[in-house]
């Protein structure tokens, strides 16, 4: 796994990419509970591919035993933090012009004017940051010929592994320059959890 989030932040940005807000996150925690089996998979490994004993539970509880939704909100907001501060990073490293940043999504779309391309850059925990040029072939080369081709369905496999994403059958079949289009455009359009329910936030 990468080192950008830490164990809780991974946690967390696991289960509100998959529709739980830091309300239902927290109560759902707040008694010791099996950490998300891709999440541990990933924690368990180290950068170097070695690797290492991580807990299998984790609990997120007040002093009190109360669900601690404030701690799982900051949590969160940390996570987002270092997501939105390492896509500008990559897009100012890329020389990028940047049209929207949605660091709740861990989506960066930019232009590049050289290459005269929409740039993607979109962070995950299983292989960092994925910088992706909306492109039609690789050297003249169809995906089915292409070199790279593993290396690119590793990274979108990843990216809707993580944001919850699901393809139609018609999507599916289409070449991975083309289903990447359709990748990002269900990204950017998802719904996602709010913060607290309004109770919570009344009760404070």
């Amino acid at each position: 796994m990468t080192t950008l989030l830490s164990n809780h932040e991974a946690i967390v940005w696991w289960e509100f990419q998959h529709g739980k807000s830091t309300s239902e996150i927290a109560e759902e925690y707040k008694s010791s509970r099996p950490i998300p089996p891709y999440v541990r998979e990933l924690l368990e490994k180290d950068t170097d591919g070695s690797q290492r004993q991580s807990d299998p539970s984790v609990v997120f509880t007040t002093k009190s035993g109360e669900p601690a939704v404030g701690y799982v909100s900051r949590v969160l907001n940390r996570a987002r933090e270092k997501i939105e501060k390492t896509l500008r990073d990559h897009a100012n490293s890329h020389r990028l012009d940047i049209e929207s940043l949605q660091d709740y999504k861990g989506l960066l779309i930019g232009f590049d004017y050289q290459a005269n391309a929409q740039v993607y850059i979109v962070y995950t925990m299983k292989s960092g940051v994925i910088v992706w040029y909306k492109h039609d072939s690789y050297a003249g080369k169809l995906c089915p010929d292409c070199p790279k081709e593993s290396e690119c369905r590793e990274a979108l496999d990843a990216i809707m592994t993580e944001y919850g994403i699901t393809l139609r059958p018609d999507e599916e079949k289409l070449y991975m320059t083309q289903q990447s289009i359709a990748i990002f455009g269900k990204l950017g359009n998802k719904e996602i959890p709010r913060y607290r329910r309004r109770e919570d936030r009344e009760s404070e």
